[in-house]
């Protein structure tokens, strides 16, 4: 996991030390922590063994990666900054979840619609992500000349399907099929890649009310 620089003085006085990677130990400091570790059955005051890693980024600036795997022969430090950017996939697809599909702004309180919206959710991402996968080809055919890669935009994808989606699940309709591949595919975004912006914090934004879902 990725620590901000000034998570603790451990952290801090690693980053000042220079050091590329350090074995310490850490304690469980936070009320919540050391409820968490309480309630886990866990002495709040043991010591657990992990390390710390420095990266260096392209812009100059340092991060500290925090893992349990302290083999050093086996996990050398290099892999490590390759090894945490391929988590972004895996954020992005959370991100679809909550932002796009608002998975958390479920409509009702019972076991049985929870699990409704979710499984909805779920679904319609998967069939959206299918779609754009399938599109992709053709939208590199017919736009080939361009200065830009572009792919099908995937909240406008999730919009023009989940209005059919029913349709299309419960009956054979070719020619709707084809009418919503048709237009996912107007509906395009820029491929950037390389692109990199300092993180901007932002108050959370309303979870909305129960019972009204987005109708985008």
């Amino acid at each position: 996991m990725r620590l901000p620089c000034g998570y603790n003085a451990q952290v801090k006085a690693f980053l000042h030390s220079g050091q590329v990677e350090d074995t310490q130990l850490f304690v469980a400091n936070h009320p919540e922590a050391r409820l968490f570790c309480s309630e886990a059955g866990v002495d709040p005051a043991s010591q657990i063994e992990l390390r710390l890693i420095r990266v260096e980024l392209a812009n100059g600036e340092s991060e500290v990666l925090l893992t349990s795997l302290l083999d050093r022969e086996a996990f050398p430090a290099e892999v490590f900054a390759e090894l945490y950017h391929r988590r972004w996939g895996i954020e992005t697809d959370f991100r679809r979840l909550k932002q796009t599909l608002t998975l958390d702004n479920f409509s009702g309180r019972s076991v049985t619609a929870v699990k409704q919206d979710f499984h909805a959710a779920q679904l319609l991402k998967n069939l959206a992500l299918l779609m754009q996968h399938l599109l992709q080809p053709v939208i590199e055919q017919r736009h080939k000349g361009r200065k830009l890669r572009w792919k099908v935009n995937f909240t406008q994808g999730v919009s023009r399907l989940k209005n059919t989606l029913v349709e299309l699940l419960v009956r054979h309709c070719a020619q709707g099929l084809s009418n919503v591949l048709a237009l996912m595919a107007k509906s395009l975004s820029a491929v950037r890649s390389g692109r990199s912006f300092a993180r901007q914090r932002k108050r959370a934004a309303s979870r909305g009310c129960e019972g009204y879902k987005p109708t985008r």
